[in-house]
Formats: C-alpha cells, structure tokens, sequence
C-alpha cells in the first residue's frame, strides 16, 4: 500500500492532462474568426463629390415693357418699350448649381410720339413731351441703351437625363449709354389726353404743336448714370451633349424679358 498514493497521484496527473488535451481545441479561439491581417476592412461611404466646371456662353434677350404698364407710371405712353439684347456669361458648374457672371449690351427702343407727365392735362395748358425713338436718332451717335454686369445664382431640377427645370435670381447694374431726347411741346388749341395727336405732335413730323424753346431743340432727359438691375429667372435647360447647355428663359431683367442662351463647359 505504499505505492497507493503515489499511484492514486499519477493516475490524477493523467486524467488531467487528458482532459486538457480533448478540451484544448474547444477552449482556444476560433481562428477562422479572427481577420486575416492581409484582409481589407469594409469600404466605409465615401461623400460624392461632383467636379467644378467652367464655362464661357452667349445670349440673345429681347425685353419689353407693354404700354399699358408704363401708363401705370405716366398718363399717355406712345407706346411701350422693347429692345434686343447680346451678351456673354462666364459660368462655373456644381452639380445642379450654376454661378453666372453675365455682360449684356442693348439699345433702349420707346416708342415715337407724344408722352403726357402723370397729373398733367393738355387741355387746359401743360406741356407734352414728343419723345424721339430709334430712327429718328439713328446716325445722331446718340442712340439710347445700356451696358450691364451682374451676377445670378441659377438652380436645376432635373426632369429627364438631357432635360431640366432651371431657376434663379441675381443682381447687378447698368450703365446707361447715349441719350433719349424729346422736344417740349406746346399742344395746339383742341388737343386732349386723349387724344393729342396732331395738336401735340412736333412741327418736325407734321403736328400742329408748338415748340417751347421756340425752334426746334432737342432737350435729353436726366437720367442716372446707373441704374439696378434685377434678375429672376425660369425655363428650361436642354443638354445635347454632356459638356454644352441650351437654355430657353424668361422673367424679369429690370423689365420683363425672354431669351435663349447657350454655354460650354471645360
């Protein structure tokens, strides 16, 4: 029996290190779970980042203004005002953003014949304007228009891949150019508001009227050197090619005007 115990040690010993040899697999991690270190983690969202573009384009504008609604402001229009204008932009493209530096040149076309000052009354002796319009001034070096700059800032909503809704705003100014000159006019006996053609109209074009100076003297209205300029524009903007835009617009340019213009972007 003295060998008991040691027996009883080594059987011990055995029983444990065979526990530990079957239990060791199931106690070590599970290496098919670890990540390989030649492994590349996931790809986290990257933001989308939409390339700059620039552009350089032309416009051609035709803006107006009914008589109607210059005779909310005097009390007889010989007609409304319209001119055409050309210009070019300089544009820079993010996505569905646009920034637009434009440069515009127009002739300022008011329609020929009497102009009556609101709360003035012919009839009983105030003096009407005979405004001169573009052929009559033509050749003179003094024709009337306007160089503009301003700056828009033009968003687009896209309908289809090549088609979208385009709308903005901006400001800017105009500089006035040349003159709009009238003779003042004395309206013969007769002439009313309503109707002072001819005792209103200027000897010169075959009136009855009588000049104010005397003789027939061109008298140019006083006019700021600037004037604001105030975009709000909507269209449409098609694009047959990836990098070239056409846009048929319209609103309002300081005056109500439509258009269509076009760019190319680098």
């Amino acid at each position: 029996m003295r060998f008991a115990l040691p027996v009883v040690c080594l059987a011990a010993l055995l029983a444990a290190g065979s526990r530990s040899v079957f239990a060791g697999p199931a106690l070590d991690d599970d290496k098919s779970k670890r990540p390989s270190s030649t492994e590349e983690p996931p790809a986290s969202a990257t933001p989308d980042v939409t390339e700059v573009e620039y552009g350089v384009g032309v416009r051609l504008r035709s803006v107006f203004v009914p008589k109607p609604i210059l005779e909310l402001f005097v009390t007889r229009a010989a007609g409304g005002a319209q001119n055409y204008g050309i210009g070019v932009d300089l544009s820079r493209r993010r996505g569905t953003t646009e920034l637009q530096l434009g440069f515009e040149y127009e002739h300022i076309n008011v329609g020929q014949g009497v102009w009556i000052n609101s709360g003035d009354n012919v009839a009983m002796g105030d003096e009407a304007d005979y405004v001169l319009g573009p052929d009559s001034t033509s050749g003179s070096g003094k024709q009337f228009g306007w160089f503009t700059v301003e700056f828009s800032f033009l968003n687009h909503a896209e309908i289809t891949p090549w088609m979208s809704f385009r709308y903005g705003a901006g400001l800017g100014l105009g500089i006035f150019i040349g003159e709009l000159d009238h003779y003042n006019i004395i309206c013969a006996a007769g002439a009313t508001n309503a109707a002072p053609e001819p005792g209103c109209v200027a000897p010169r074009f075959g009136g009855t009227g009588m000049y104010t100076e005397g003789q027939a003297t061109l008298v140019k209205y006083d006019l700021p050197p600037v004037f604001p300029v105030v975009n709000a524009i909507v269209g449409l903007q098609f694009k047959p090619m990836d990098k070239m835009t056409i846009n048929l617009e319209g609103g309002i340019r300081t005056m109500p005007f439509f258009g269509v213009s076009s760019s190319v972007f680098f």
